[in-house]
């Protein structure tokens, strides 16, 4: 017998279209926390010899709760939080002939793809083509801005054409708020350092979402949490199982 502290790594196997899809590990986990709940039923006396006493005490079995907090931030933690599904994104550089745009001074304007070089803009007609330095600057090519300047010839409104350059570029993108909730399987695999003894903890299907934003400018590390409800699934007879001292 030993007191628990635990370490471990936390995988999710995430139900997508129905469809379980394979265990992954989401990064640093600093909470994993699984609560039962009930909720008290009682019988009050209103008999002026024990009025206010409980006749009658029943506790009902309500959902057990699990709580996940991560600070490792990736394309499959933020899904999660998000709501969200990811995608990988994959782009092939290529040369923009007459995109339109329209130009207000002192403004920026963004071209449809990134990471752009070799820029010339004109008017409408293609007859005019404009300087760069003194009409435009380019504020940041790796997203594809270009800021029309107060003192140049561009006038506010001004429709434009904008021949560029772009290069190959790939990403991960998460699209959020694609789901209601999210359904995982869980699985602790799980270390107590008071012994080192292992421990394992399987959700058989947890249904939860995000209790917290995601903070882009933090002062410190930024954390997410999760938070939900475990079910019992078709062909399980528990919500969850937790094996200890597993030799």
């Amino acid at each position: 017998m030993a007191g628990f502290l635990g370490s471990g790594r936390i995988y999710v196997d995430r139900k997508v279209a129905g469809v379980f899809q394979g265990y992954k590990y989401i990064g640093n986990a600093t909470k994993f926390e699984i609560k039962e709940n009930s909720e008290k039923k009682e019988r009050i006396s209103k008999d002026r010899a024990n009025y206010g006493s409980a006749l009658n005490t029943v506790f009902i079995k309500k959902p057990a709760e699990v709580n996940i907090a991560l600070d490792d931030l990736d394309k499959d933690s933020l899904a999660l939080v998000f709501l969200g599904n990811t995608s990988a994104v994959s782009v092939t550089g290529a040369t923009v002939t007459d995109e339109v745009a329209t130009g207000f001074k002192g403004l920026i304007l963004k071209t449809a793809q990134r990471k752009i070089s070799a820029v010339v803009i004109t008017d409408s007609t293609a007859v005019t083509t404009f300087a760069l330095g003194t009409d435009y600057e380019i504020t940041d090519a790796s997203l594809g801005l270009i800021k029309v300047l107060a003192a140049g010839t561009i006038t506010d409104g001004q429709s434009l054409k904008i021949d560029y350059t772009y290069a190959s570029m790939t990403s991960n993108k998460v699209a959020g708020g694609t789901n209601s909730n999210i359904i995982v399987r869980i699985l602790f695999d799980g270390i107590n350092q008071a012994d080192q003894s292992k421990a394992v903890v399987n959700v058989f299907e947890g249904v939860l979402s995000p209790t917290s934003g995601v903070d882009f400018l933090a002062d410190d590390f930024t954390s997410m949490e999760l938070a939900g409800i475990a079910n019992v699934p078709a062909g399980e007879t528990a919500a969850y199982e937790v094996e200890l001292d597993v030799v």
